[in-house]
């Protein structure tokens, strides 16, 4: 396990695009063929955004007292002018729309209650301090009233902003204060994620160390002196970078002589420009599949995305005995090694987890918890898995 190489020259198997479920191989192919290039890249882009729109809201059962979440951390390298704004923002479109429309109602609606709310309580209490100046015998009961007041003006200020669906070049308090008006989840994405790679890149950083909890779901606490103390305690972290090919090699290379506790929690890809034809795809259906991709998501936002306790998929038999033996195997494969290879080997199982879940999600929509996880969705991720991971044994 001393090699390491990208998965740039490896042909992407067709098994893999086969076994996607359906809403989500049609527009991955879609935008391949709109936007000439391969189809990996929208493959990654759409699985990121499915494991946007579950956050923690939904989890599988991966083993004894243990579940996993769908949230995933992708990185792409590209060459410039591949277009990769331009697959960033239709694969996204779903979720940047719908950002937005929460955004606009929020502003409208909570917000404006909220505001209303913290002025009335804020006039209540002021009204009590004087009512206590004027007959201190009464300070007692009206100590009570204001701790009431008080309670309700907090809760008012909590619902002045909108929650966010995503954030862009952000630091890991921004993300922290973010997350903690968002259900504690949130997804970071960049289609040019150059500065946020060179943060990363950084060891043992507090953005690193951010990254790696809000992956794995660990209590967070930031507490500054300039600033609100933030406690996370079941964070859920989604990141998606785009990048040129300079700053993914740098990143990578940074990552393994670092030992980066992030490198083996990242899906990842370099692509170059292709001068083979675009995938065959009937453009006269491009309308029906955008809008099946954006239906499935916005079922699975509304469904899951906002929910305070999460709902557990039970995978199959066969998906759990799969994905268990691939877990005894690579353990067993690296228990007397401690290299960074092996380190992202012992997560294999982990990934395949997620990857499993996204596709799960995409396929049954907001039925998602009541459907058994397949072997054929266990399968198609542990293929994905092997493909997009970066070191190869």
């Amino acid at each position: 396990m001393t090699n390491i190489k990208t998965n740039q020259s490896v042909e992407f198997d067709q098994a893999i695009l086969q076994g996607l479920p359906k809403v989500l191989r049609e527009r991955a192919l879609l935008c391949a063929k709109e936007r000439r290039v391969p189809v990996e890249i929208p493959m990654l882009v759409g699985l990121s955004a499915i494991g946007t729109a579950i956050g923690k809201g939904l989890v599988v059962q991966s083993g004894r007292e243990r579940v996993t979440r769908g949230n995933l951390f992708v990185l792409i390298g590209t060459a410039s002018g591949i277009g990769k704004s331009e697959v960033f923002r239709d694969i996204y479109d779903p979720l940047l729309r719908f950002d937005t429309e929460l955004s606009n109602w929020w502003q409208e609606e909570p917000a404006v209650h909220a505001r209303a709310g913290d002025i009335l309580f804020k006039a209540q209490i002021s009204g009590l301090r004087t009512s206590v100046r004027k007959a201190p015998s009464a300070s007692m009961p009206m100590f009570k009233r204001m701790q009431q007041a008080e309670r309700a003006r907090v809760v008012c200020a909590r619902y002045l902003d909108a929650p966010s669906l995503l954030a862009d070049d952000a630091t890991s308090e921004a993300l922290g204060e973010l997350m903690s008006r968002s259900y504690e989840t949130i997804a970071t994405v960049s289609a040019d994620a150059r500065y946020q790679l060179k943060r990363l890149s950084v060891a043992n950083s507090k953005e690193e160390s951010f990254y790696l909890k809000g992956f794995s779901g660990d209590l967070t606490l930031s507490s500054r002196i300039s600033r609100r103390s933030v406690t996370l305690r079941s964070p859920c972290l989604s990141a998606l970078f785009l990048t040129q090919h300079d700053a993914y090699k740098t990143f990578l290379r940074n990552a393994v002589k670092n030992r980066s506790g992030l490198l083996p929690r990242f899906l990842h890809g370099d692509f170059r420009m292709s001068a083979d034809a675009p995938p065959n795809f009937d453009l006269r259906r491009s309308a029906t599949v955008r809008n099946n991709f954006k239906q499935r998501v916005t079922e699975i936002l509304e469904a899951f995305r906002f929910e305070n306790d999460s709902i557990e998929v039970t995978p199959s038999k066969e998906a759990a005995r799969l994905l268990k033996e691939i877990e005894q195997v690579s353990r067993q494969t690296t228990v007397h090694d401690d290299s960074i290879q092996s380190e992202i080997l012992r997560r294999r199982a982990e990934q395949c987890w997620r990857i499993a879940l996204c596709l799960h999600a995409v396929e049954h929509g907001n039925k998602a918890a009541i459907q058994p996880l397949s072997l054929e969705h266990a399968c198609c991720a542990t293929a994905i898995v092997e493909r997009f991971t970066f070191l190869k044994t």
